[in-house]
């Protein structure tokens, strides 16, 4: 997200997607309310990348270790948005927006 004078003017949502279709529906359906960074799942140091960009949540759309190390580290919040539904309910673009706006709410009620 753009900082100005120290601050956020909108929310910085970090997408890894192993699915490049996948990336691109998130951040459409983020548009508007959160500034979405793409990042590919296999960057090198994914890690570290995360640690730069300090974003306010984190989407992926399988399990991802370094984006969950960054979760559990940082207390930002992590979705996990599976392409394939292995008999779970994948959440709808609609859904998915409400989920990551009220996280994104609650963290900035309890800071």
């Amino acid at each position: 997200m753009t900082r100005v004078g120290g601050g956020r003017l909108r929310p910085l949502v970090a997408i890894v997607c192993f699915a490049p279709l996948m990336a691109e529906g998130i951040a459409s359906a983020l548009d508007g309310i959160a500034d979405a960074r793409l990042l590919p799942a296999d960057v090198e140091d994914l890690a570290g990348l995360l640690r730069t960009l300090d974003p306010d949540a984190i989407v992926v759309d399988r399990e991802c270790r370094a984006a969950h190390a960054h979760s559990d580290e940082t207390g930002v919040p992590l979705f996990v948005v599976p392409v394939e539904s292995a008999g779970t309910e994948v959440p709808s673009p609609e859904r998915l927006r409400a989920l990551v706006v009220g996280s994104l709410l609650a963290v900035q009620v309890r800071s």
